[in-house]
């Protein structure tokens, strides 16, 4: 995790941790029955995604999942009003 933080923190971009209760309740494109049953959500990035940019936020895409199948991604935003 030290590593991670500090390569966000060089690029200057926040870090949030994101219990599973919030996980759990987002709505995700995404439905992984091995993370549904694991961590309770369909995709953990996508959820992760949604829960940090805050309520009303939108997935850009569905996850991106790394060619090793080891990582996954997703990207939401916030539009402000």
């Amino acid at each position: 995790m030290a590593a991670f933080t500090s390569f966000a923190a060089g690029l200057g971009l926040p870090v949030h941790a994101v219990d599973a209760a919030t996980l759990s309740r987002q709505e995700t494109r995404t439905q992984s029955k091995p993370s549904r049953a694991a961590r309770g959500t369909g995709s953990v990035a996508e959820a992760a995604a949604l829960a940090a940019a805050g309520p009303g936020a939108r997935l850009l895409a569905p996850r991106v999942v790394s060619q090793d199948g080891l990582a996954t991604c997703a990207l939401a935003k916030r539009d402000e009003t």
